[in-house]
């Protein structure tokens, strides 16, 4: 069982941004759900082409499971070191060595524990030919999302490969949540992003009244979207869930306003990170990154992505 040199092939995920979520792991009655598969977000946002390549390989007996991205031990990848615990329980696989290149910020709202927790979970199944298919892979990574406080409907989101601009309409893993997008030539666009630092999400997934004025305007910024179908209505109204759930900075929102001013389509802060996300027409983005640029490099650093509608793949 296994690849003959103890490593599996390199797994590509995309990444993504979320402009806008609610939070769904109780029932109305506010009791807790407790299928981690049917715990999740609705929510909105961007999915791009700058992701996650991942490898996976043996190790021995006696050592223990180890995570390195960009080529450095992470001692704190507590996602992807999930995705093999959960694996583990069902499966007599031997220590494992988890081998990602994240292109994107980290920990800046980008995805990339979602996407490097799916990459890993691909990867261990054809290191070990477990033969799971897209949906049983994005399970191990959505509940180690969950289990692990980084995420919630990211991993839905980036296994759907359905279009660049995803709404998750009802929340869950893949196959049991519902997807769908925004119809847009993706190809014209670009995301560009000013990028401050970074957040930690479990300190707004656990606190009790953030949760509740992001639920509330969450469910209310979905319906809006999905009233006007545009990629501009979705940022529009993004925007002003940033700023109603008290997410935002003023120092964020008021860069989303001048990235609109400067020609972007729309703009908005990182769902969850310290980031605003703007999208920007590639027949404009130079004059546009001449403007907003100056705007970010004195405390932060710009960060862009083409758009993607591709699903996970053996890269």
């Amino acid at each position: 069982m296994g690849k003959q040199d103890g490593t599996s092939r390199q797994v590509y995920v995309p990444s993504g941004v979320s402009s806008f979520f609610e939070i769904c792991d109780r029932y109305p009655d506010g009791s807790k759900i407790e299928d981690e598969l049917r715990v999740g977000a609705r929510g909105g946002g961007f999915i791009i082409e700058n992701g996650s390549k991942t490898q996976a390989e043996k190790r021995n007996s006696n050592a223990n499971d180890l995570v390195k991205i960009n080529g450095e031990i992470e001692q704190k990848a507590r996602t992807s070191l999930a995705v093999i615990s959960l694996i583990r329980r069902k499966f007599s696989i031997p220590a494992c060595e988890i081998h990602h290149m994240i292109l994107p910020p980290i920990g800046m709202g980008f995805g990339t524990s979602g996407s490097g927790a799916l990459g890993a979970a691909i990867a261990i199944s054809d290191l070990f030919d477990l033969k799971f298919t897209l949906k049983e892979a994005a399970s191990y990574a959505h509940i180690a999302e969950i289990e692990s406080v980084t995420g919630l409907g990211t991993v839905i989101s980036l296994a759907s490969g359905l279009g660049a601009a995803g709404l998750v309409t009802e929340p869950g893993s893949f196959g049991i949540g519902r997807v769908d997008s925004l119809i847009l030539d993706y190809t014209e666009y670009s995301l560009i992003c000013g990028c401050f630092g970074t957040v930690v999400k479990s300190s707004v997934l656990l606190n009790e009244r953030r949760r509740e004025l992001v639920n509330r305007f969450g469910r209310k910024t979905l319906v809006a979207v999905m009233e006007e179908k545009t990629p501009e209505a979705l940022l529009e109204f993004s925007r002003t869930f940033a700023e109603k759930t008290g997410l935002a900075s003023k120092k964020l929102l008021k860069l989303a306003d001048k990235a609109i001013e400067f020609g972007a389509i729309g703009a908005s802060q990182n769902m969850i990170g310290n980031s605003v996300h703007c999208l920007v027409e590639n027949k404009k983005k130079s004059k546009f990154l001449e403007q907003f640029s100056p705007l970010v490099e004195n405390s932060g650093f710009i960060f862009e992505s083409k758009l993607s509608s591709t699903s996970p793949h053996f890269a």
